[in-house]
């Protein structure tokens, strides 16, 4: 062991290596992240890490899980599940735009990298589904009757809106079009709520 190294309950030590490599992707994107330099970061030595996840690629994973995890929880409360329709799209299209506000660099992790592409990891693809299905619940219980690749295409558009929303504003390529008087929330949120609406026109 390394001097001054410090030492940890096995448990202990993975949840401090992920904490922390969040708050470095946080800071400075998930490109630059190894395994060397968390171990350097937390204070462990260099092989410690290693114990956790086989290489960069599994951190890389089972950090993108936990932002999947904290994304999806808040949407699946009595609150947000017992909504009409139009509300529950709503309330998580905002969820997600909200998300993807305040960690924007973790969501380019969870849809926009060596996870996604060339081939989505297929512990990603779960999550991923799990929030297609919630939107596709809503659409489901408001028109019921329609074929279900009509039922799905509208939840395509509506996703696509919200997720193409949100990319747009993390790459500030909206507000030099927008009005100053109007704040840029107002103005998502509308768009949110008229993209639910499209969605469940009959």
């Amino acid at each position: 062991m390394m001097a001054g190294a410090k030492t940890y309950h096995k448990e202990d030590l993975r949840r401090d290596l992920l904490a922390t490599a969040r708050d470095m992707i946080a800071q400075q994107g998930y490109h630059t992240l190894s395994l060397r330099g968390l171990a350097q970061k937390v204070g462990v030595t260099s092989g410690a890490p290693y114990h956790h996840f086989s290489d960069r690629r599994a951190l890389l994973l089972a950090i993108a899980i936990e932002g999947f995890e904290d994304l999806i929880r808040p949407t699946q409360t009595p609150d947000i599940l017992k909504l009409p329709p139009f509300d529950r799209l709503v309330a998580l299209g905002r969820a997600y735009l909200d998300f993807a506000q305040h960690q924007p660099r973790l969501m380019e992790l969870m849809y926009e990298s060596e996870l996604t592409t060339p081939a989505l990891a297929p512990e990603l693809l779960v999550y991923q589904r799990q929030g297609s299905q919630a939107l596709l619940d809503a659409v489901t219980e408001a028109l019921p009757a329609n074929m279900l690749n009509d039922r799905i295409s509208r939840v395509v558009g509506y996703w696509s809106t919200v997720y193409g929303l949100a990319v747009l504003r993390n790459k500030g390529l909206l507000q030099p079009h927008e009005p100053k008087a109007v704040e840029p929330q107002d103005t998502d949120h509308l768009v949110i709520a008229r993209s639910a609406k499209a969605a469940l026109q009959p």
